[in-house]
Parts: C-alpha cells; structure tokens; sequence
C-alpha cells in the first residue's frame, strides 16, 4: 500500500467539496500553494467554510498539495464524516446507500471507487465485499468499524 499523505476528516471533506463544486484541479492546487482562503470560501456554504483550512492543515502538518496530487489517508473517520463520501462522489443516503449503527450499507461502486475509498479510510474503518458483480465492473460493499476499534459489551 502506498504511504500517502495523511489529513483529518475535515481536510478531505473540504478538499472534495471545493471538487465538488467545480473548482478545478489547477485551482485547487494554485489556492493551497497561495493559501487563496477568498477562492475557497467563493463556493463554501452554509455547512462548509475554508477559513481554518489553512492555518489546520500547518498546524498538524498536513500537507494539502501533496494530498491533493497523490491522494490521501484520513487520519481519522467518524460515522457523520463519512458524508466525505457524498462529496468525492455525489452519493446520498437513502438512494445509493443506507447508513448503519457504525456502518455504511449496500454501496455500489466501481473498482477504481474502492480502491480510493480504501486508501482514503482511516484505520478505524473497514471495507468489506457484500457483492461482486466482475462483468459490470461493480462491487456492492459496506463500511464498518474495525473489530478492534469496538468498545467491550457492557
């Protein structure tokens, strides 16, 4: 597996919905070299503003621009942060896949999908095959927590 650069949830939610939004790859790229905050925060929203991205990402030693150009791991992922998902690929909860206690279900990709999402997860999350169609190039998968991030039964 790839060593690659490793950013917090927050950072590659945001790094997908400046994507999402249509900023462009050389834009994206030029705004984290010049720290553009004004690009970023054109397209932010009610739910998603760029003002911390920056001063976050030195402050714990992300690097943004790498991220951007080789791909990323999270460091860490929540249930709610999962919504990263929606954002890397337009998916909605409800009609492309249902949200669990602590898993993601009946999520159909492709086999390049998977490969990001499994590089991208933090390690306190596991993907597993549910389904795998190989003529259609799909796979219906779901998302958990790993076995040994669970708490003991109380």
């Amino acid at each position: 597996m790839l060593d690659l650069p490793k950013i917090s949830q927050v950072s590659a939610i945001l790094l997908e919905h400046a994507r999402n939004k249509g900023v462009t790859e050389l834009e994206l790229q030029r705004a984290i070299r010049e720290e553009n905050i004004s690009l970023l925060n054109e397209i932010s929203d009610d739910y998603y503003n760029y003002d911390e991205l920056f001063t976050y990402a030195k402050r714990h030693a992300e690097n943004l621009e790498n991220a951007l150009l080789e791909g990323y791991t999270m460091k860490f992922n929540t249930m709610d942060g999962l919504q990263w998902l929606q954002q890397k690929y337009g998916l909605e909860e409800g009609s492309d896949y249902r949200k669990g206690k602590e898993q993601i279900n009946d999520l159909v990709i492709g086999g390049d999908a998977r490969q990001t999402i499994e590089s991208a997860l933090a390690d306190n999350w596991a993907i597993e095959t549910v389904e795998n169609e190989e003529e259609k190039d799909e796979q219906k998968i779901m998302l958990h927590l790993n076995a040994w991030f669970d708490k003991p039964d109380e």
